[in-house]
């Protein structure tokens, strides 16, 4: 569990982001950090992770001063520890001497850490395709739809429009949400990354 409650002392937003794959509501302080929970909580390769997971202290100027980092994260074959922060105040005096102390830290326990910006986070589509495959996330689909979806793909890759006119004409509505909870559940794979998701993204049975 978290090692301190988030704060908006310094007039940031704070919020809570409800986490399918950690099962619980995850604190956020700012908007970057919340996106950032969008893409972890999609990423396949990302286990579990935690908000404000630990302190690390740090001594500077004859005073031990304490630094919570914002997320651990555990994945298939590691598991950084990541700070979001603008990347206008990365390079802060203050954050810097963070950053520096959280990195022989990390090398201490045998972890990476890493700093995650707003450029990197919200770049190309992932971010926005990701957030509007999470809205049907928790829609119930039909059993006998994602057996007609698996079926009508086999192994060829077709357009999300094309594959809903092969499913139902009558309910396309039905088919399509069936579909972007199969995104997002990585049963289906689709292209994320270089164009918003439409009618024309193609789509193909998943491999994880």
């Amino acid at each position: 569990m978290p090692t301190r409650k988030v704060s908006n002392r310094g007039g940031n937003i704070i919020g809570h982001h409800p986490s399918l794959k950690v099962g619980r509501m995850i604190a956020f302080e700012s908007t970057i950090e919340r996106d950032f929970i969008y893409l972890l909580d999609y990423d396949p390769d990302v286990k579990t992770f935690e908000e404000q997971p630990f302190i690390i202290e740090y001594e500077w100027a004859g005073k031990i001063h304490r630094y919570t980092p914002d997320f651990h994260v555990v994945r298939c074959s590691s598991d950084p520890v990541v700070e979001c922060k603008p990347l206008n105040h990365v390079n802060d005096e203050d954050n810097q001497r963070k950053f520096y102390a959280a990195r022989r830290w990390c090398l201490e326990s045998g972890r990476e850490f890493k700093v995650e910006t707003e450029v990197a986070i919200r770049s190309g589509s992932r971010l926005k395709n990701v957030v509007k495959l999470a809205q049907f996330a928790r829609h119930y689909v039909e059993p006998g739809y994602c057996r007609l979806i698996l079926g009508v793909l086999g192994e060829e890759s077709i357009s999300i429009l094309d594959l809903m006119h092969r499913i139902s004409a009558e309910q396309p509505n039905a088919v399509l949400f069936a579909i972007y909870h199969l995104a997002y559940h990585h049963i289906l794979e689709m292209n994320i990354d270089c164009a918003p998701i439409g009618f024309n993204t193609l789509v193909k049975c998943g491999t994880c």
